[in-house]
């Protein structure tokens, strides 16, 4: 079973995205921060990280560009209210494998994920 990592303060978004991930096979562990997520990514490894942008502890773009340059480097699908086109560039130039923009279709993002976990070298979870 693969893991993921969603990282979104936002309950009405989590929760039910963590419900469905959840029934199409996938175990989920949510946080709302990023120290938290920071945290968990040293307790364990993750098959896929869904990252919002903007935290209330600061911004999710810089736990992308770290993971990016980690030795275990894990994918990243970045989800945000952020639509404009440089955000999305600067998004997938800085570390994500993918963006996607809120509000967004569960159907689409599980499609998107898919993809990111056939086109990944495993990260041995």
């Amino acid at each position: 079973m693969k893991s993921l990592l969603i990282i979104e303060d936002d309950l009405n978004v989590r929760d039910p995205l963590a419900n469905y991930l959840e029934k199409n096979g996938f175990s989920v562990v949510t946080v709302s921060l990023l120290t938290d997520a920071r945290a968990r990514l040293k307790q364990r490894s993750f098959d896929c990280v869904i990252l919002d942008w903007n935290l209330p502890d600061g911004e999710g773009i810089e736990l992308a560009k770290e993971l990016r340059i980690s030795p275990n480097a894990v994918p990243v699908l970045m989800l945000t209210a952020r639509t404009d086109l440089t955000d999305k560039v600067v998004g997938l130039e800085l570390g994500s494998n993918d963006y996607m923009t809120k509000p967004f279709e569960p159907r689409e993002l599980l499609a998107r994920l898919r993809n990111i976990l056939r086109t990944v070298a495993p990260q041995g979870t």
